[in-house]
């Protein structure tokens, strides 16, 4: 993740308006890497603060993944249409940028889709790019061909109706670990709270 950002970051640099999402992936990934130390530090060391630092701080993360979660679930339609405007922001910089040409460029092709409600959404701001063609070549889109008839908005939606069961079991796997982490944490704590009473009592 911490990585993924970092490329992301550096794709957009030079441009005056920086994409919000490299940024959040290094706050998270820098905010994980210095958790997974903290906890490898106190684990080693056998240190009591460490350790229940970061069963806390474990906690915390869980929690703020679970709110997270229903609030996506309470503003669907809030964030629906932020993203809508945010793609519309995109459409207008398509070739002002290299990095949201390429990335509308890859989301015509991956979701088979075009525009955000659909292909008629580009002659607002511009031509339609060859990307939104069936058969994607080169002025593709000018000679009339086959174009994607779905809006970019619609696809991702369906995709991640589809995927909705597998990307919900990854959330609970991946939150059980965690869980996990707090509860040998805590384990580990107390007995190193133990073994400092034994030892000096």
């Amino acid at each position: 993740m911490l990585c993924d950002g970092i490329f992301w970051d550096l794709k957009s640099e030079g441009e005056q308006k920086r994409l919000a999402t490299p940024i959040l992936l290094l706050v998270i990934g820098s905010l994980c890497t210095l958790l997974g130390f903290l906890g490898c530090c106190g684990a080693i060391r056998e240190n009591y603060c460490l350790t229940v630092s970061f069963a806390v701080l474990l906690a915390l993360l869980i929690t703020c993944e679970i709110a997270a979660v229903i609030i996506g679930y309470a503003l669907h339609d809030s964030f629906r249409l932020g993203i809508s405007n945010q793609l519309q922001t995109g459409m207008i910089r398509y070739h002002e940028s290299r990095g949201v040409e390429t990335a509308w460029d890859r989301t015509h092709q991956l979701f088979e889709c075009c525009g955000v409600s659909n292909s008629s959404d580009w002659l607002t701001f511009t031509h339609i790019p060859d990307s939104c063609c069936v058969e994607e070549m080169e002025g593709c889109a000018r000679e009339n061909a086959p174009l994607f008839e779905p809006g970019c908005i619609h696809s991702v939606e369906q995709w991640v109706l589809k995927n909705g069961a597998m990307v919900g079991g990854i959330c609970a796997v991946l939150a059980a670990i965690q869980l996990v982490g707090v509860c040998f944490a805590c384990c580990l704590s107390k007995s190193i709270l133990k073994d400092f009473h034994d030892f000096y009592y």
